[in-house]
């Protein structure tokens, strides 16, 4: 609703077009705004007069808007509706009311009778007025408005307009006004002699009426599919939405039986498959109006996902759930489409994993939100950085109408941005569904044969993407993600969903392992339901940004799926260790332990926190240290890949253990500094806090102290979802409330404490360096009470950063640390996975940032941070408050981020193995360890193989060969062979097979 009221100059001819266009207007359009009078306040006051709106909003009060305050206030208004009196309409033309708003919710009445109703999503009315009032009855208007709470409200349109009863006999030429306005659109004029005409003369009218009647069509098309957007969840609890697609599935198949022309499409497999198990007789009648080719299934995932908060993991159960269940239940379709125009960016390695499941076309509408640079294609190729591409096709709005002014704007933008004169539109109603209406399809009849309208003829997405596909030679190529420039803060945004969706996710690869390892069992233990979090990933519920029942209802979810998959998981551990044969049992052996390493990296360094007594493995006792929450600590040997190692209790101590590697080391400096390090890497601490962190050489990282920062961060239209952009310059304090203390000190782990004072809120962050540990564990610990504030951490960097990369859904970014573009610029915060790193130049070395969960961070070449919590208001009045922990570790890195491990290494912090007693627990090796530069994303056991997806992120070629007998071969491919080859960034899966 952005206006802006400056003028760069008057154009004379311009301002000659408006009065021609204002006075043809008033022959079949009557403005009735100044009709409307409060219903609480004196008759004889026009609510236009009042002064709130030019004193609070002046941009919409001059563009006529009529406006109120925010804060979910009701406006009651009426007015008495008469036939106007210029109005010479014969019975060949019929009048509307046309209404527009900016309102939570619409209720219209006439006479008493309730006739239309609206919100934010259904936002126009265009009422059919009954023929009495041609013959001079009076209608009594009633219209309730309620702002959102967000905004102000706005009445934008009232009006009462004429048109044809019937298509194609305009007698009375009320579709004159709206024909001029296509006219001067679409690139005609006036004719020169006509400047010094009067536009109310009726010689002019019929001159104007002449010319354009036998004014050539225009050139151009439209192609056109009724759709129907309806997010799963935002202003509105999920089980509204299963009301609102079956209200809207019911409604297309109405309009259907009624309008032989129309097609419907609709996305969304977990939508039909609830509609299959809860309305069987609904579902039916939608499959067999998608087997006639009127109802057109566009699914992709499973859900309209979130594509930056999610692993590469769970973006690809995403598609391959998605994809499966479409071709099962729609087999007459091709499904080779990601339909995702309302998801908030997307990751760069999306093309690489919507691929690998047959996906080749992605369509989204969401970068025409830009706030800063549009968007630069509207058709391309995206390519991953492993070389995978997806056809790319820029969405035109969603949630329109049949206007045919929309659509002429829609076709000239899309002929500009790719050459081509055939433009997609998709009218209906949605955000909450709704879809095509009777009156958009009058709407296109009635401008069907009109030369001044383009052609419109309705069809099936696929079919308009067909048509592309011979030019797909010839369009550009993008390498990078698709950044959106707006809603920043939703990596930031209730932290509590993200921690339910990092939870579920481990749990679910780790049931996914142990079915690799062991078919699965008539009890299903050895397969993984991801329907419970795919779903939770939706744009709306993972990013945070829906009203509060949304969540209080994902809570049960979240917590009934972890308690199915943790106990799934524990069958398939009890099934997998039943296989192998327990050893004998020495009379002083109390009981046995295992530690699980459930993914094959190259290196584990396992330090445990188990009951009191004395721990051994078969061949050596334990080094151990005791704990100061309770029991003992104790590190096992190093492993490697995908292996467990058992390990014993016993009633006495016996033997001397092992040396420790790379212990913990605490040395008292002057000034009440503390050093502490493990061989691996060493940092300075005081009552000021982190003051310093050195890699393995030696070499510092910090030009100053570790910061938590507190900023202040209101006044963004959407809450929830933007940081705002100036949040720097309005700095808040963070108050230090007590000294360093030192809750554990040991060879095995030290473990400080500091706490501070933030607004009302107290802070404890806890900083623990284990033994033989790359990295120094960060636990951020807060009741947080503050609203509309980012908390961050922030590092500033004593070597400058020449580049970061991070990982994304589908790979790794990889960007240059100082922005040297305003695109580049408009990314000063980026969600990321689970790791961030730093680069610095010759000699290189860097450092590395790793993340429990995704969260929102930046850099430059002089500092990297994170952004930890904020407190906004809308939709939810009380997100992020209460207890809040998030846990993070800072990793110098000799060399590059790729040959570090960095990816291998947010795993390990992220997923630590399981352990637990287990008597029938072995010493073995299942898997041998992937070099460090790969990353294991899935496994998979189906009845006819082992299938194993893996990533090389970084930018170099990387060889598994893993021995031991086993055969790798690609699932793409035919030939097993020894070993694989992966180039950069690639993404694949490879099937396993092991000689007995």
């Amino acid at each position: 609703m952005g206006h802006n009221s400056v003028s760069n100059g008057w154009d004379p001819l311009q301002a000659r077009r408006s009065d021609w266009i204002e006075t043809f207007r008033g022959r079949s359009r009557c403005d009735l705004r100044a009709g409307w009078r409060r219903c609480d306040r004196p008759k004889d006051t026009p609510f236009e007069l009042d002064s709130w709106g030019r004193i609070h909003r002046p941009d919409w009060a001059e563009r006529g808007l009529l406006v109120w305050p925010r804060g979910r206030q009701t406006l009651r208004l009426e007015q008495t509706l008469r036939w106007p009196d210029g109005w010479r309409a014969s019975e060949a033309s019929q009048a509307r009311l046309l209404l527009s708003w900016w309102a939570e919710a619409m209720r219209l009445w006439v006479d008493g009778t309730l006739v239309h109703e609206g919100d934010l999503f259904d936002t126009t009315c265009r009422w059919l007025v009954p023929d009495r009032c041609r013959e001079g009855a009076e209608l009594q208007l009633q219209l309730e408005l309620r702002s959102p709470g967000h905004d102000d409200g706005a009445l934008i349109i009232s009006a009462l307009c004429l048109e044809p009863r019937e298509p194609g006999h305009d007698v009375d030429q009320a579709l004159l006004p709206e024909t001029l306005m296509l006219h001067l659109e679409s690139g005609g004029d006036l004719p020169p002699a006509w400047e010094q005409l009067d536009p109310a003369t009726a010689e002019a009218g019929a001159a104007v009426i002449g010319q354009l009647q036998r004014g050539a069509p225009l050139q151009g098309s439209i192609h056109w599919i009724g759709h129907a957007h309806l997010d799963l969840a935002w202003l509105w609890p999920v089980a509204d939405t299963w009301l609102a697609a079956e209200r809207t599935f019911r409604s297309a198949l109405e309009l259907m039986a009624a309008n032989p022309n129309l097609r419907f499409a609709h996305s969304t497999p977990a939508l039909y498959a609830w509609l299959q198990r809860h309305r069987p007789g609904l579902f039916d009648a939608v499959c067999a109006a998608s087997r006639s080719g009127r109802w057109e299934p566009i699914n992709g995932p499973w859900v309209e996902t979130d594509c930056v908060l999610v692993s590469t993991a769970s973006l690809w159960q995403q598609f391959q759930l998605g994809q499966d269940f479409s071709a099962d239940i729609f087999p007459e379709w091709t499904h080779n489409l990601a339909w995702l125009p309302d998801s908030f960016g997307f990751g760069a390695g999306l093309p690489a994993v919507a691929a690998r499941t047959g996906i080749q076309w992605f369509c989204t509408h969401k970068l025409a939100w830009n706030a800063d640079h549009p968007f630069p294609h509207r058709l391309f190729r995206w390519r991953s950085r492993g070389g995978d591409q997806v056809l790319s096709l820029m969405l035109p709005p969603i949630g329109r109408r049949a206007d045919p002014l929309d659509m002429l704007q829609e076709q000239r933008t899309w002929c500009r941005a790719t050459g081509l004169s055939k433009a997609l539109w998709i009218p209906g109603v949605g955000d909450h569904g709704g879809g095509p209406t009777q009156e958009m399809l009058d709407q296109f009849e009635l401008w069907r044969d009109s030369p001044q309208s383009l052609p419109c003829q309705s069809g099936t997405v696929r079919a308009f993407l067909a048509s592309l596909e011979p030019l797909s030679a010839r369009l550009p190529v993008w390498r990078d993600e698709l950044y959106l420039e707006l809603h920043r803060g939703c990596a930031t945004s209730r932290v509590d969903q993200k921690r339910h969706n990092r939870s579920l996710e481990r749990l679910l690869r780790e049931v996914d392992v142990l079915g690799f390892l062991v078919p699965q069992a008539s009890d299903g233990s050895g397969t993984a339901d991801w329907r419970p979090l795919l779903f939770q990933q939706f744009h709306d519920i993972l990013p945070g940004t829906s009203i509060p029942e949304v969540f209080e209802q994902a809570e049960p979810v979240w917590r009934g799926a972890r308690r199915q998959a943790r106990a799934s998981r524990d069958r398939g551990i009890q099934r997998l260790f039943s296989r192998l044969s327990p050893a004998v049992q020495p009379l002083e052996r109390v009981d046995r332990w295992a530690w699980l390493a459930l993914q094959p990296l190259a290196r584990w360094s396992p330090l445990l926190r188990l009951p009191k007594g004395h721990w051994r493995t078969a061949t050596v006792v334990l080094p151990q240290q005791t704990a100061a929450g309770g029991g003992v600590w104790v590190q096992l040997p190093e492993q490697r890949g995908l292996s467990a190692q058992a390990f014993d209790r016993l009633a006495i101590d016996q033997g001397k253990p092992a040396k420790v590697r790379n212990p913990v080391e605490v040395d008292a400096l002057p000034n009440g500094i503390w050093r502490i390090s493990n061989g691996r890497l060493a940092f300075d601490l005081s009552d000021q806090g982190l003051l310093q962190l050195r890699d393995a050489l030696g070499v510092e990282q910090l030009s100053g102290p570790l910061q938590l920062s507190r900023f202040a961060d209101r006044g963004e239209f959407w809450d929830a979802w933007d940081l705002a952009e100036d949040y720097r310059e309005h700095p808040l304090p963070v108050e230090c409330s007590s000294g360093l203390e030192f809750l554990e000190t040991g060879p095995l782990l030290t473990h400080a404490v500091l706490r501070y004072r933030i607004g009302l809120s107290a802070l404890r962050l806890d900083l623990r360096l284990r033994a033989d540990c790359p990295w120094l564990e960060v636990i951020c610990s807060v009741e947080w009470q503050q609203r509309h504030e980012l908390l961050r951490l922030e590092l500033s960097l004593a070597r400058s950063a020449v580049r970061f990369a991070a990982d994304t859904s589908g790979g790794v970014l990889e960007r240059p640390a100082k922005a040297e573009t305003d695109r580049e610029r408009s990314r000063w915060e980026v969600p990321v996975i689970s790791w961030l790193a730093s680069q610095s130049g010759a000699p290189g070395g860097g450092l590395a940032l790793l993340l429990d969960g995704p969260q929102g961070v930046d850099g430059t070449p002089e500092r990297m941070g994170v952004s930890l919590l904020r407190g906004p208001t809308w939709p939810d009045p009380g997100a992020d408050q209460g207890w809040q922990r998030q846990r993070l570790a800072l990793m110098p890195i000799v060399a590059d981020w790729a040959s570090a491990g960095v990816p291998q290494a947010a795993i390990s912090f992220r997923e630590p193995g399981w352990w637990g007693p287990l008597n029938a627990a072995e010493t073995t090796e299942w898997l041998p360890a992937l070099p460090r530069e790969l990353v294991p994303v899935s496994f998979h056991h189906d009845q006819e193989c082992r299938r194993m997806r893996l990533l090389n992120p970084g930018p170099r070629r990387c060889v598994w060969n893993p021995g031991s007998g086993w055969r790798l071969r690609r699932a793409s491919e035919d030939l097993d062979s020894d070993a694989v080859t992966m180039k950069p960034g690639e993404l694949t899966e490879l099937i396993l097979t092991q000689s007995s």
